[in-house]
C-alpha cells in the first residue's frame, strides 16, 4: 500500500528540464577543464563548439535553449565542447560498410535485416562514442538517415500485419528501439546539421516521426496488443523519448520562428506535455516552485506556437491531468481534437485517474451498492470485470452475487501502481484510444506534405498539388 500522495500526478510534471537529458554521446574530457552551463543557458549555435555542446548535452540545463552566459562552477561538470569534433557524415548507406562486414562475419544480423547482399542492414547503436572516433565514412548523411527510419518503421509495420513470420513483435520493437537510437546518435555527432537549414529541417522531421512511433509503440506495449508488456525497460524508453524531445526542440530553436511552422511546435509541445506528466511523489518544495517553472517553460515555447489549436488542446489536457479531473480527461480523449498519438500519451494516466476517482466515490457516496456495469461506464472500462479488479485492488466491498460494489463500508487502500505485478493486473486497454486509431493505408504521403522539409520551413497552408 502506498500513501495517497504516491499515486498523484505531479504538479511539476511539466518541467521540461527533467525530461531533456543528455543525448547518446559519451566521451572523456581530453582537456581536464571543468565548466558548466547554468540552468537556462544556451551556447551560441553560430559556433561549432556551441552546436557541439547543445547537441551533446541534449539541453540538460533548461527546457529550451536561450541566450545567457556560461560560468565556471568549481569543476562540478566537465565541459567537453573544446574536445568535441563535429563530424559531417558521408555514408550514403543505412549501415557503414565496416560495421556491415563485421556483423555479417559474426552473425549479428537481425531477422528483419536479412536479405540479398546485406542491403537491408541498418546501423545499430553503440554504447559510447569518443571524440574523433567516428570518421565521416561511418556517419550517415541525412538522406541515409531518412532511408534508415523508413526501413525500420516499415519493418515494424510488416511484423504487425503478420507479414514477417520469422520475427516476433517484441523482437521487432527492440530492433526499432536500437536502430532509431542510433539515428539520433548520428544526428547528434553531426550537430543536428545546425549550419544547414534544409538538412536541419529534415532532421527535425525525422525526430517528429520517432516521437510519434515512441508514444504509439509504448501504448501498444502496455496494452498488450502486440505482445506482453515490458515494464523493466519502460523507464529506459521514457528516458530515450525525453532525449528525442530535447533534440527536436533544439532543432525548432535552431531553425527559428521564421522557418518553423508553429503548428509543428504546438503539436510536439502537446505530446511532450501529456507524455511527461506522470505519477510520482511530490515534495513540498517542488509544489512551491512548480508555478515559476511552468511559466518559464511556456515562455520558451513561444506565443505563436502556444496559440495553435494543438498547443491549446494540450494545455487543456495537462490542466485536467494535474487537477485529477477524470471525467474531463475522458471527454478530451473522446473529442475530435484528440489525435491517436495524444490519446496514447493520455492513456498512460488512466490507472492513476481511475484509482483517484474510486477514492473520491468512496469518500462522497453513500453505502447504496452500485452495479459493476455502472461503475465500468463511469470509469470508461470496456468490461465490468476490469471495474471489479480495480474495486478489489482499492479494498472496496464487492458482492459477487449481485455484481455490485459498496462504498464507505471498508477503508480505501491505494494499490501500488509502480509495482510491475500490480500494474500488470490493473492493465485495461481502452476502446476510447482504439477508436482514435487510423486504419493503415498503402499510400505514402509525399515527402513535401507533412513529413519532411516543407512542413518545417513553410508556414503557409497551401494545398499541395497531386
Amino acid at each position: 500500500m502506498t500513501s495517497r500522495r504516491g499515486n498523484r500526478l505531479p504538479h511539476r510534471a511539466f518541467a521540461l528540464s527533467t525530461a531533456f537529458a543528455r543525448v547518446d554521446v559519451d566521451e572523456e574530457d581530453a582537456t581536464g577543464e571543468t565548466t558548466s552551463t547554468s540552468r537556462g543557458c544556451r551556447p551560441h549555435m553560430s559556433t561549432a563548439d556551441g552546436r557541439a555542446r547543445v547537441c551533446r548535452d541534449g539541453m540538460t540545463f533548461g527546457s529550451m535553449p536561450f541566450e545567457t552566459e556560461t560560468t565556471d562552477v568549481r569543476g562540478v561538470i566537465a565541459s567537453r565542447a573544446d574536445a568535441m569534433v563535429t563530424v559531417r557524415g558521408t555514408c550514403e548507406e543505412m549501415c557503414p560498410a565496416r560495421e556491415r562486414e563485421a556483423r555479417a562475419a559474426s552473425g549479428e544480423v537481425h531477422a528483419l535485416e536479412r536479405g540479398d547482399a546485406m542491403t537491408s542492414v541498418v546501423k545499430r547503436y553503440r554504447r559510447t562514442v569518443r571524440s574523433g572516433s567516428d570518421d565521416a565514412e561511418n556517419v550517415r548523411t541525412i538522406g541515409a538517415l531518412e532511408r534508415s527510419v523508413d526501413r525500420v518503421l516499415d519493418a515494424v509495420a510488416r511484423v504487425a500485419r503478420g507479414e514477417e513470420s520469422a520475427c516476433a513483435m517484441s523482437s521487432s520493437r527492440a530492433f526499432a528501439d536500437d536502430r532509431l537510437r542510433a539515428v539520433r546518435q548520428d544526428l547528434s555527432v553531426q550537430g543536428i546539421f545546425a549550419e544547414d537549414p534544409d538538412a536541419c529541417a529534415r532532421a527535425g522531421a525525422l525526430l517528429e516521426r520517432m516521437v510519434a512511433y515512441a508514444v504509439v509503440s509504448e501504448r501498444e506495449r502496455r496494452s498488450g496488443l502486440n505482445g506482453a508488456c515490458d515494464f523493466g525497460e519502460a523507464r529506459l524508453r521514457d528516458e530515450q523519448l525525453g532525449k528525442t524531445f530535447g533534440m527536436l526542440f533544439s532543432v525548432f530553436r535552431e531553425l527559428g520562428a521564421d522557418r518553423v511552422d508553429p503548428r509543428r511546435v504546438g503539436r510536439a509541445f502537446s505530446l511532450f506535455a501529456c507524455s511527461t506528466a506522470r505519477d510520482a511523489p511530490v515534495s513540498s518544495s517542488a509544489s512551491v516552485s512548480s508555478s515559476s517553472e511552468l511559466a518559464g517553460d511556456l515562455r520558451r515555447v513561444g506565443d505563436e506556437a502556444l496559440s495553435t489549436s494543438d498547443a491549446r488542446f494540450g494545455l487543456q489536457c495537462l490542466h485536467a491531468l494535474l487537477e485529477g479531473n477524470t471525467q474531463r480527461v475522458f471527454k478530451l480523449v473522446e473529442s475530435a481534437e484528440c489525435s491517436y498519438e495524444l490519446a496514447c500519451c493520455l492513456e498512460r494516466h488512466f490507472p492513476v485517474l481511475r484509482v483517484e476517482a474510486l477514492r473520491s466515490m468512496n469518500a462522497s457516496m453513500n453505502a447504496t451498492p452500485m452495479s459493476l456495469d455502472e461503475l465500468a461506464r463511469v470509469l470508461r472500462f470496456d468490461d465490468a470485470r476490469d471495474a471489479e479488479t480495480y474495486a478489489k485492488a482499492c479494498g472496496l466491498s464487492v458482492d459477487d452475487e449481485t455484481r455490485s460494489v459498496s462504498f464507505r463500508t471498508l477503508p480505501f487502500t491505494y494499490p501500488n501502481l509502480r509495482h510491475p505485478d500490480v500494474a500488470e493486473k490493473l492493465r485495461a486497454p481502452s476502446s476510447l484510444v482504439d477508436a482514435k486509431r487510423v486504419p493503415p493505408t498503402d499510400e505514402h504521403p509525399p515527402r513535401d506534405i507533412s513529413i519532411h522539409l516543407a512542413s518545417l520551413t513553410v508556414k503557409t497552408s497551401e494545398t499541395p498539388t497531386r
